[in-house]
């Protein structure tokens, strides 16, 4: 009875938070400057650590994060990225909704939504320090999720 209890609560969070996902993807669709900010607060803070660090061998390696973070964290990137995470999220939302039934489809849609932000996340962004800033947060959200229920698969129908 715990684990059905336990299954079921973690699956209602695991809905909810795609249900957030999509709705501040929606919004940051319709509003791509919002990168803007984030954008310059991150180059600012690069500035201020290239300043402050004493070695000169890292002087090379934030300049080349800078122009990353210059090249890939633009509207028109941003807003592909957030369609990419819209439709993704919506199938893992679908997923989500049919693991609360215990139907083995949901785990495949599950698994394919995430894998698609994921992938198409890291296609937009590059595997620099952009792309990985950006989906940190993603990569555990979807990693754990989906280690839970890859465990739970047993109890899928």
């Amino acid at each position: 009875m715990g684990i059905t209890r336990a299954y079921s609560i973690l699956g209602f969070m695991i809905t909810l938070i795609l249900s957030f996902v999509i709705a501040s993807n929606i919004e940051s669709y319709r509003h791509p400057e919002s990168i803007n900010f984030l954008r310059e607060s991150l180059l600012e803070s690069l500035e201020f650590q290239k300043e402050n660090s004493n070695n000169p061998t890292l002087e090379e390696t934030f300049d080349k994060f800078i122009s990353d973070l210059e090249y890939n964290l633009n509207e028109r990137m941003y807003k592909k990225l957030s369609l990419v995470r819209i439709i993704g999220c919506i199938v893992a939302l679908f997923g989500s909704v049919f693991l609360r039934q215990r139907k083995k489809l949901g785990l495949h849609l599950f698994l394919g939504g995430n894998m698609f932000v994921i992938m198409g996340s890291f296609y937009f962004l590059g595997l620099g320090l952009s792309g990985w800033v950006i989906n940190f947060s993603y990569l555990v959200f979807a990693t754990l999720s989906t280690l839970y229920f890859f465990r739970k698969r047993a109890y899928l129908i």
